[in-house]
């Protein structure tokens, strides 16, 4: 005998939740206010790591802003252009970092306040340190800003002691230490980039 029944899986009248209206509907699935309390606890907690990761990550310009000034603050951010330039015992051509992967890392780098040791802030020039750490390594560097398109800030120079970590403006007026921790990231970077730059001209040659 044929059964002419239809299946209720089959049955395009049937809604879905009609399906399995024993799992809807089952007893031990409770909605509780400890449920809820739990579920809004685990937002909030989300919401708190994400805004301490953000300003963790947040750059701090405070005590950079007093030390560097605001141009100099303006042109770490802005500038069109950056060049390395050798200070010091140091000898290579110079080198146009405007497009050179990493540059935003020193950047950053140079404006974070955490970058520097505060208690070492003194007078003086970083050439004075330069001139203690003669070696045949990279050791002083300069950086140089400009703004050419835009003009939103004159030439900025920056000098840059890569053994001892000191840095502050080229005019000498006072200079400040970096952490022990950023010191030799800056000058494994900085130090890259001039060897490739020597090898693209030993290939040309």
């Amino acid at each position: 005998m044929t059964d002419n029944s239809i299946d209720p899986q089959y049955d395009s009248t049937v809604k879905p939740a009609e399906l399995h209206a024993d799992k809807y509907n089952d007893p031990r699935a409770k909605i509780t206010a400890r449920g809820i309390w739990l579920g809004v606890g685990v937002l909030l907690l989300g919401m708190i790591g994400a805004a301490v990761s953000v300003y963790g990550r947040r750059t701090r310009l405070e005590e950079s802003t007093r030390f560097w000034g605001a141009e100099t603050i303006t042109a770490l951010q802005l500038a069109e252009r950056m060049e390395l330039l050798p200070r010091g015992s140091s000898r290579f051509e110079p080198v146009e970092l405007t497009a050179t992967p990493g540059l935003g890392h020193l950047r950053r780098t140079l404006l974070d306040q955490r970058s520097f040791n505060w208690e070492s802030e003194s007078p003086g020039s970083v050439a004075e340190k330069c001139e203690q750490n003669v070696t045949d390594e990279l050791t002083c560097v300069q950086l140089r800003l400009t703004d050419p398109t835009a003009h939103r800030v004159g030439v900025i120079e920056i000098d840059l002691d890569l053994v001892g970590g000191w840095v502050g403006p080229s005019d000498g007026s006072r200079r400040v230490r970096m952490t022990d921790w950023v010191r030799p990231k800056l000058r494994n970077f900085l130090s890259t980039i001039v060897n490739v730059q020597q090898l693209r001209y030993d290939v040309r040659e």
